[in-house]
């Protein structure tokens, strides 16, 4: 017990949990075997919100954007007295409420506690950082990984060993029992893993796991003021933010632990949110819930993750990636040119243009203007693949102006649009025979640079999409860019 005793006198735990710990008797290490500390890792690729493709979870990360930090002025010194629990509390788990995608883990913690020598990491609180566009390597692509892969990323190209509980699904030390998770793997034009994402959820509780072969995963967060610490010769950062990240007037605490581990750079993110248990509880759980990945992650040396079994695809789908200088040179593509102005906007000189196209999963047609603050940009996707069902999701009825006019609304949508209209507001889909100039006017917003600001969606008939994110220009000058694209 003097690793143990050692780390929970530091931690400064209750004295009678405190005794209560002291009192068990030292598990025996098993030697796990280095049967995968063998298979050597890869070398890299290079440059995420999860802006992954057209993965799964961009519609539901624990903390996707960049958030203002608030704090109450104690710093995570103050906070970070961690009382382990015997086991996740499973009581707000309902199997029968299990989302259809996605597999609900089952790992019970076991009756001892073996906490012992856990890492002490130092969380500072994430300052400073600025939100930041992260560009996909060209003709990347999403494939959605199994429980059975996963297990061997975990316990290594056997998979789950035989002699286990069949009700473990994962290694129980990690604390994920009772979280539904989904894993996948976003690989480049070549077929080589740029990174894998596994996200899991727990009632409000929530963790992103990415992990990018040759350096650290690609983030949204510039410079997010992290602190180092040693963990058995691995340098972990950690950091955190205090925020109500989702509006629902819970105090979530962000907590993000960053490390490099055998030619792998890992990142691992997660949310708890404060659900009247107190703000030092929660923060006491976050940071305990990130302890226990760290240590098996990176301190334990002969459990480390294997990744030979994603490290490569070679099932790539055909591609192309393509840019234009002019609005002519996009207009040569015949099929999108019906649905692009042409002739530029007046006084609107800087241009771009791109053409992404993977088969099976999207082709779109990206084309902007730009001057000081402001953009004029359309995109155009035609049908490839199931692409177009996220755009019918974002369909609204014209005959309800509450789920998109914005002349309804003062304030931010998450404190102003009701709950069932805030999913498609802030871009909302509309069919082609609805559009009009009254819509395009409910659609102007004020710029937050001065002048007005719009976002939306035109569904035609045979299933093309067109975007419009405009600023800088009038809701005539708008509908003048849409109407002509009616036919």
């Amino acid at each position: 017990m003097e690793y143990y005793e050692t780390y929970m006198a530091r931690q400064e735990v209750s004295p009678d949990l405190h005794a209560r710990l002291l009192a068990l008797e030292a598990p025996k290490q098993k030697k796990k075997g280095g049967i995968y500390m063998k298979f050597g890792a890869l070398a890299a690729c290079a440059a995420l919100i999860f802006g992954l493709g057209s993965g799964w979870w961009h519609t539901s990360p624990p903390a996707a954007t960049s958030p203002v930090a608030v704090s109450d002025g104690s710093g995570p010194e103050d906070i970070l007295a961690v009382e382990p629990t015997l086991a996740p509390d499973e009581s707000t788990t309902d199997p029968a409420a299990t989302p259809k995608d996605g597999f609900l883990i089952h790992s019970p913690t076991e009756e001892r506690l073996n906490f012992y020598a856990m890492p002490a990491l130092n969380f500072q609180e994430g300052m400073n950082e600025v939100a930041a566009s992260i560009a996909l390597p060209d003709g990347s692509f999403f494939v959605e990984l199994t429980l059975a892969d996963l297990q061997k990323i975990f316990w290594g190209p056997q998979g789950k060993p035989a002699d286990l509980d069949p009700d473990t699904d994962l290694p129980w030390v990690l604390g994920w029992d009772g979280y539904t998770v989904r894993a996948g793997a976003t690989y480049d034009g070549t077929g080589g893993l740029w990174m894998l994402t596994v996200y899991g959820s727990k009632g409000l509780d929530t963790f992103e796991l990415q992990v990018s072969p040759g350096r650290l995963p690609p983030q949204c967060l510039v410079d997010p003021d992290g602190e180092s610490v040693d963990v058995n010769g691995v340098e972990v950062t950690s950091y955190y933010h205090v925020y109500d990240r989702n509006g629902d007037g819970l105090t979530d605490y962000v907590c993000t632990s960053e490390f490099m581990v055998d030619g792998y750079g890992y990142r691992f993110r997660s949310a708890h949110s404060d659900a009247g248990e107190g703000e030092e509880k929660a923060a006491e759980r976050a940071k305990f819930f990130h302890a226990c990945f760290v240590m098996r992650a990176a301190q334990w040396t002969d459990s480390r993750c294997y990744f030979d079994h994603i490290a490569h695809n070679d099932n790539i789908p055909v591609w192309e990636e393509a840019s234009f200088d002019t609005l002519a040179q996009a207009r040569e593509r015949a099929d999108f040119a019906p649905y692009l102005p042409q002739t530029a906007p007046v006084n609107w000189s800087e241009f771009y243009g791109r053409l992404s196209y993977q088969k099976e999963n999207y082709n779109y047609l990206f084309v902007r203007w730009s001057k000081g603050y402001d953009n004029v940009e359309i995109d155009v996707h035609l049908p490839e693949g199931d692409s177009a069902d996220y755009y019918h999701d974002q369909l609204v009825d014209v005959s309800v102006p509450e789920s998109y006019d914005w002349r309804l609304y003062d304030g931010p949508i998450s404190d102003t649009v009701p709950e069932e209209y805030r999913m498609a507001f802030y871009k909302p889909a509309f069919r082609v025979e609805d559009m009009s100039l009254e819509v395009v006017k409910a659609r102007m917003n004020d710029h937050d640079t001065g002048g007005e600001i719009c976002h939306f969606y035109v569904l035609h008939d045979n299933g093309t999409v067109v975007g419009y994110d405009c600023s800088g220009i009038s809701a005539q000058q708008v509908w003048a860019l849409v109407e002509a694209t009616l036919g």
